[in-house]
């Protein structure tokens, strides 16, 4: 994940992937596109990946306080969580010093969002789902 927090990983480099792919797949659509609706689609997915991206890293934190480390796991979300947010922040200060990108708190944001996303459906698995779970309410 720190790779993303790269030069390599900046927008004008998203952008250029991002209409490289349409290109080939799409060809069509990137024919009709604006430049700012090129930039604008650029962004959303972007900041998709941020969501997405803290996302998974919430579930594998918990699966590692679950499984690797055999917590329970309404002990092991918490920490899942507070994880991936710390995480969150050290990146944006870590981007923060790399030239052509800077550091967003709005980007926190996103990315903690992901990570109470994932610990919402994990929570609504495990009440739901979970024969262990069932068995003690």
């Amino acid at each position: 994940m720190v790779q993303f927090s790269t030069q390599r990983w900046g927008g004008e480099q998203t952008q250029s992937i991002l209409t490289t792919i349409l290109q080939w797949g799409l060809p069509d659509l990137l024919n009709i596109l604006s430049l700012e609706q090129l930039n604008t689609l650029n962004f959303v997915v972007r900041k998709g990946a941020h969501l997405t991206e803290y996302a998974i890293l919430t579930t594998f934190c918990f699966s590692m306080g679950t499984v690797g480390l055999q917590k329970p796991w309404k002990s092991a979300l918490p920490c899942a969580v507070l994880g991936s947010a710390l995480f969150a922040i050290t990146d944006e200060i870590h981007q923060s010093f790399v030239p052509s990108r800077g550091a967003s708190p709005m980007d926190v944001l996103i990315d903690i969002t992901g990570a109470l996303i994932a610990a919402g459906l994990i929570s609504i698995w495990h009440i739901r789902f979970n024969p262990e779970t069932k068995q003690s309410l």
